[in-house]
């Protein structure tokens, strides 16, 4: 199938998170029909990840893709389900994110045939990333021997928006961290007998500039902004507890845990000032959800095989750009659980989350080709 129409039957399949497993048949089928050796992995009722693998010459690469999108938003143009074109822009749901980069992944590997490889399609990224963690959690054994990765999510910075010349080589992590604030009631008609948590959580929301975030050569500052903020009296009595939540990308060497103590330094800040009131009670805490957050990676260009990525990139496009992506994907759980290079390559694209999201018709064929290359000769 040739790159364009099977992109066009990619977005025809709503797999919009929790809703993959048409999508998951579909893929299923076009492996087997390539001769791979596939299975699932079930991750809940009616949702899997797909495992493939294809013995041949050398040390296996990993291919990646995520098979979900979310559902449309905003005010579309066309029908998102329909891959409609315009000019070189290929517009539907996915189409950047990454229904274009699997379209990409799935060409190439049906026009390389000698290499050794294995692939690996998850679910929920585009949530929590349920299938992410467990694919790469539980199945160490089968990824022993994989060589480097290739993910074909996209990889969008402030500076590049995807192409054959853009070489994504890591991205930021991302925390989320709760601040419980606890005051203690009083009569509303004498506030100033008690502690309003919700105004000291306000002082706190207000002191967040003052967090201390890192920065990276590459990967540029750290982010935090308020992402919740909840509290209620209870009857006619001032509030006693609030709650913040404050939402982080991280760059390397941060991590979720580290970062949470910088939120704890910057509420003892507040304390020793004279901003908060000492009697008020804070705990900041990791936000509790059903998988871990995701630290942050860099890929070395030094490794053998990302020099080999570089150098097959020259020279099919005369050059290359390093690119390190702004948000977290799956590809940090490939870096943080397996321990080998991971690269992302994707074509360009924009909208991604967004209405009329797009790809680039020039550029999905470019990055096609480009996958095939790559299989063959890494």
């Amino acid at each position: 199938m040739d790159v364009e129409p099977l992109l066009s039957k990619l977005v025809s399949i709503d797999s919009s998170f929790p809703n993959e497993s048409r999508i998951g048949e579909f893929i299923e089928g076009y492996l087997k029909e390539e001769g791979m050796v596939v299975r699932r992995q079930y991750v809940s009722e009616g949702r899997f990840n797909i495992f493939a693998e294809r013995k041949g010459s050398g040390r296996p690469i990993l291919l990646y893709g995520h098979m979900d999108t979310v559902i449309p938003h905003g005010r579309w143009h066309t029908n998102p389900l329909k891959l409609e074109r315009d000019g070189d822009r290929l517009i539907g749901l996915g189409a950047c994110d990454m229904k274009g980069g699997l379209a990409a992944i799935l060409s190439g590997l049906a026009a390389s045939k000698g290499r050794s490889l294995k692939a690996v399609f998850c679910v929920d990224e585009e949530n929590i990333s349920v299938g992410g963690w467990k694919a790469l959690s539980s199945n160490r054994k089968w990824f022993s021997g994989v060589s480097i990765a290739l993910s074909g999510d996209s990889g969008h910075s402030e500076k590049y928006k995807g192409g054959a010349d853009v070489i994504t080589a890591g991205r930021r992590g991302r925390v989320v961290i709760n601040i419980d604030v606890r005051g203690f009631a009083f009569h509303g008609a004498q506030p100033k007998k008690g502690i309003n948590a919700i105004d000291e959580a306000s002082k706190i929301v207000l002191g967040l500039g003052d967090l201390k975030l890192l920065k990276h050569k590459a990967l540029g500052g750290e982010t935090a902004f308020a992402n919740l903020f909840e509290g209620r009296s209870t009857g006619l009595a001032i509030p006693e507890s609030a709650r913040i939540g404050v939402d982080l990308h991280l760059v390397p060497p941060d991590t979720g845990t580290k970062a949470k103590k910088r939120v704890e330094e910057l509420v003892r800040r507040l304390k020793s000032s004279g901003t908060l009131d000492r009697r008020t009670v804070v705990d900041v805490s990791i936000a509790k959800r059903e998988t871990p957050y995701i630290d942050p990676y860099e890929t070395k260009l030094s490794d053998k095989s990302v020099r080999r990525v570089i150098r097959i990139v020259d020279e099919r496009c005369g050059t290359h750009h390093i690119n390190y992506g702004s948000s977290v994907a799956d590809d940090n759980i490939i870096s943080n659980i397996l321990h080998v290079p991971v690269i992302t390559i994707a074509p360009n694209g924009d909208n991604p989350h967004a209405e009329n999201e797009w790809v680039s018709r020039k550029g999905l064929g470019e990055v096609a080709s480009l996958y095939a290359e790559l299989i063959e000769r890494l």
